[in-house]
């Protein structure tokens, strides 16, 4: 229900009455923010008793909160300034929670420093690494760390994705995409946010799937091997090394979890797929369609 605010005084003096009711405005979002954060550690028991090792961030969670607001928002308040307001306000919350961090591969071209720092907030720590390589040590190192990492393209000479396989601190998986709505300092390069939790659907996802080819076999052949088993690739990258099999990386504009039994058709005896993971997703960005 739209706010009835008082209306525009003609009296100038009458300007100390709207000041008075801004003030109290105010002093009710302060306390409904104290409230807000006096529930982390309702939240934090509460995932103890469910899951001894459930992470703090949610990007699922977060995307539904905000496409949420979003439907319902009106007025003159720019969207753009909602989305920053709880993103600063559900990070802060997650650090409060426990050890969280992110790295990021700083490159100055692309930016993804500031769409971390957009997205993230300025409470929770930031640090810079030099290559992607960088930030999969540092995932590594830390398990409360999660990694900012470039979009895959096509034709990269060394590609970062095939790390999913495996990673010294444990299996990763794509859990993010930044940025997730217009109006940050991004400089329109997207990235992927990497960590330890599985992909949660939230009604509007993409997917990525790694697939070990068990030969040599062209794009074609595995993307019609693909669609066969009901998975539509909306993009589709590889990487070859000798003495190692073909390696490839597809997205899908679905949610494919690890039991997905399209997977186990897709790798089916006889074809070309010769093992295939689930390696997370996304939720899809406010006014987006996925890549």
């Amino acid at each position: 229900m739209p706010l009835e605010l008082a209306p525009m005084p003609k009296d100038p003096t009458a300007l100390s009455e709207i000041r008075r009711e801004i003030d109290a405005i105010d002093a009710a979002l302060h306390d409904l923010l104290v409230r807000r954060a006096a529930m982390v550690e309702r939240v934090r028991a509460a995932k103890a008793v469910v899951d001894t090792a459930a992470s703090a961030w949610r990007p699922a969670r977060e995307a539904e909160i905000l496409r949420r607001l979003a439907r319902r928002h009106e007025g003159a308040l720019p969207l753009a300034v909602v989305v920053r307001i709880w993103r600063e306000l559900t990070s802060a919350l997650v650090a409060l929670q426990g050890p969280f961090s992110v790295a990021v591969f700083d490159d100055p071209e692309h930016g993804y420093w500031d769409l971390a720092r957009d997205h993230f907030g300025g409470v929770v720590p930031l640090t810079r690494h030099g290559s992607a390589r960088g930030v999969i040590q540092a995932l590594g190192e830390a398990p409360t760390t999660i990694g900012v990492l470039p979009l895959p393209q096509d034709g990269e000479a060394d590609p970062w994705w095939p790390v999913l396989m495996g990673a010294a601190g444990g299996p990763l998986r794509i859990a993010a995409r930044l940025p997730f709505a217009d109006g940050g300092n991004g400089r329109g390069t997207g990235a992927l946010v990497v960590g330890s939790m599985e992909q949660e659907p939230t009604g509007d996802d993409c997917s990525y799937i790694l697939i070990e080819a068990a030969g040599p076999v062209s794009r074609a052949s595995l993307t019609a091997r693909l669609k066969e088993a009901g998975l539509v690739p909306v993009f589709l990258t590889g990487r070859s090394e000798a003495g190692a099999p073909p390696l490839f990386l597809a997205e899908v504009a679905e949610f494919i979890g690890p039991g997905d039994e399209r997977l186990a058709i897709a790798a089916a005896e006889g074809g070309p797929v010769a093992a295939i993971w689930a390696v997370g997703g996304y939720a899809v960005p406010l006014g987006g369609t996925g890549r």
